[in-house]
């Protein structure tokens, strides 16, 4: 069956319209894709950042990552870079948090990045290595403290720390009209580069928010895990303590009995896997 070509108003088809068009008519952003990568290790948070070898932002510190090439998709782009830059290649998970267009975000040119929420099981540590852009890719401790809270406004503090550095930002979160507008002040002369405390805090609030009901909990655990260690990580992320029994309680929603056990210290101990159909299972009843 032939295909009837459809014209447009000046009686165009697809073909004909294409060879006509220019796209030097527009200009045109760059578009990059940065990778906030987190595990955990010995009951703390941890996010990976890369120290910037050139201008601009140089030596600070900052999200691995860098520009999509033409003839890659967004995707492909984030895991190169993040390879390039760190040496992870293996047991990433990554998804598209958010993407920051704000004119002047960059002083070289109009760049729009997309910033994805990644993270590895604490196996990955010891791979890190530094290349490429990067002058030195360090594990950061982190955790977000909450100071204030009211009905139109949130102030928290942003801390990230590794040996002797020390990174903080105060971030007040207002409610204005229909959105939130967020403010910081830089509190140590070591920062961030650009805005990318923008994206650290609004991944550690989506993480808090979903680790468990969106299972992003188990991409922080090796494969096979004791609940132990599950309230451990749990913990870190929302930087408090929780009641065990209850943790251990709503866990096996999400886990299944592998009838493995591990020595540690001497203890048998029980492991688990996570199974992401029990999620889906709950919600069809």
């Amino acid at each position: 069956m032939t295909m009837k070509k459809i014209l447009n108003e000046q009686g165009e088809s697809l073909e004909e319209f294409l060879q006509k068009y220019d796209s030097s008519h527009y200009e045109k952003a760059s578009q990059t894709a940065d990778c906030l990568v987190f595990t955990v290790d010995q009951g703390k948070l941890k996010v990976l950042l890369i120290q910037r070898r050139n201008h601009p932002f140089i030596h600070d510190w900052a999200m691995p990552g860098g520009f999509m090439n033409i003839d890659e998709d967004l995707d492909d782009a984030a895991l190169r870079e993040l390879q390039e830059e760190t040496s992870l290649f293996e047991n990433i998970y990554f998804e598209q948090l958010y993407t920051f267009s704000k004119v002047d975000r960059d002083p070289r040119t109009r760049i729009i990045t997309t910033v994805y929420l990644t993270m590895v099981p604490p196996s990955s540590i010891p791979l890190t290595m530094a290349n490429d852009d990067a002058l030195n890719a360090t594990w950061f401790d982190i955790r977000k403290e909450v100071k204030t809270v009211d009905d139109q406004k949130r102030i928290s503090t942003l801390i990230l720390e590794h040996d002797s550095i020390s990174i903080r930002y105060e971030i007040c979160d207002k409610v204005k009209e229909n959105y939130i507008q967020t403010n910081s002040t830089l509190l140590t002369e070591t920062k961030l580069a650009g805005d990318h405390y923008k994206a650290i805090n609004r991944a550690m609030d989506y993480l808090q928010d979903r680790v468990m009901s969106d299972g992003l909990l188990f991409h922080l655990l090796p494969p096979k895990f004791s609940l132990k260690a599950a309230q451990l990580a749990y913990e870190a992320v929302l930087n408090k303590k929780v009641d065990t029994p209850n943790f251990r309680r709503d866990m096996r929603k999400y886990v299944t009995d592998i009838h493995h056990f591990e020595l540690q210290r001497g203890r048998r101990v029980k492991l688990y896997q996570y199974n992401p159909l029990t999620k889906w299972g709950r919600n069809l009843k």
